[in-house]
């Protein structure tokens, strides 16, 4: 099971994470939130101070607190799986 260790870098639209394995991974986050501009607040994540207040959550995921609203104004965060981050983020060197 892949979790986020730590989160060791954070610029404009990427994400260095360490992962449990011990490998970082960077993942662009820009695409994502293009892939995901149906989801009503993703664009909030273009903000710099919002990007920056990722978090680590409980299952080893990556998170952005009460970024996306269904239309009854309920609030959810917007998270990526370790597994995403894995499979799909560049391996870069220590």
């Amino acid at each position: 099971m892949f979790k986020v260790k730590k989160i060791v870098a954070v610029r404009p639209y990427s994400i260095v994470c360490e992962m449990n394995t011990g490998i970082l991974k960077k993942l662009e986050i820009l695409p994502l939130i293009e892939q995901h501009s149906n989801f009503k607040g993703i664009e909030q994540l273009k903000d710099k101070a919002t990007f920056e207040s990722v978090a680590i959550g409980e299952m080893g995921e990556i998170f952005w607190e009460n970024i996306i609203t269904f239309s009854d104004n309920e609030k959810w965060n917007y998270d990526i799986s370790p597994e995403f981050i894995f499979y799909n983020g560049i391996t870069v060197p220590k």
